[in-house]
């Protein structure tokens, strides 16, 4: 195998891999592998020694990934012809066209320079502190559903939404933080991981849905042994204190991935 400066090490592809269609889930990754978690975790240890059979497995379970990329980093991570078979609609035809699907209602428009405008529903309720109580559902198949679209680098797996941002508790006027009218891009985190540890510090920021409630918060910390979350405002207001939430009383949670400023909407 290659193994230069400026090649990527077997792990880490395999990683990059793990990244890229699990959303560095070591349990989903491990799960899709058919492999336990200590196996797929040595897998992206730098270091360690994957044998061919790994590697000829990994093109079974991602028929996607490219052969030589995979066994020596020649060339891209993806197949050319899985792009051009997933993503075939020119940048510069009409966004009144269809875009083509891809995984979960996410749908994919290449821009030709190297990113891609993913199409997205657009959930109908607010992320903030309260309201009403219709957030019983959030399927992308319901009728009358606006969409949203963000520029990402490549195609990802996965069901993600667009939410709007209401209300100011995680506006501290900082860059990084969120302003009313603000619409973030969140994958959805399947609840069969929550009890392995939510990664709060590698994502911070979360739409959390519970009771009537879609929140928008940071998680700060959570408790395994009493399944509990602690949500944090970025505003620094004192109205907006910490609080606990118990998982018991989640109905779906959402990493936020990216934001579209308000600017950008209108």
């Amino acid at each position: 195998m290659v193994n230069n400066l400026f090649t990527m090490s077997i792990n880490e592809r395999i990683k990059k891999i793990r990244i890229h269609f699990c959303n560095d889930s070591n349990i989903e990754f491990a799960k899709t592998m058919e492999v336990t978690r200590q196996a797929a975790n040595n897998w992206v240890r730098e270091g360690y020694s994957v044998g061919s059979g790994v590697l000829y497995k990994i093109l079974e379970k991602f028929p996607q990934i490219s052969q030589p990329w995979l066994f020596d980093g020649t060339g891209d991570m993806l197949k050319k012809d899985f792009i051009s078979n997933v993503v075939s609609v020119p940048a510069e035809e009409d966004h009144d066209g269809e875009f083509t699907d891809s995984f979960n209602g996410a749908k994919f428009f290449d821009l030709k320079n190297g990113k891609y405008q993913m199409s997205v529903p657009l959930v109908p309720f607010f992320a903030y502190g309260k309201f009403a109580n219709d957030a019983d559902s959030l399927e992308p198949d319901n009728e009358g559903w606006e969409n949203e679209s963000f520029e990402v680098d490549g195609i990802v797996r996965g069901k993600y939404f667009a939410f709007e941002v209401k209300g100011d508790s995680m506006d501290d006027e900082s860059r990084n933080s969120f302003e009313e009218g603000d619409r973030v891009l969140a994958r959805e985190l399947n609840n069969a991981h929550w009890k392995d540890g939510i990664r709060y510090k590698k994502y911070p920021y979360w739409v959390i849905v519970f009771d009537s409630s879609v929140l928008i918060k940071q998680i700060i910390d959570h408790n395994m042994e009493t399944g509990e979350i602690t949500c944090h405002s970025l505003n620094k207001s004192p109205e907006y204190c910490d609080f606990k939430l118990s998982l018991n009383k989640v109905r779906k949670l959402y990493n936020v991935v990216q934001k579209k400023p308000k600017a950008v909407n209108y």
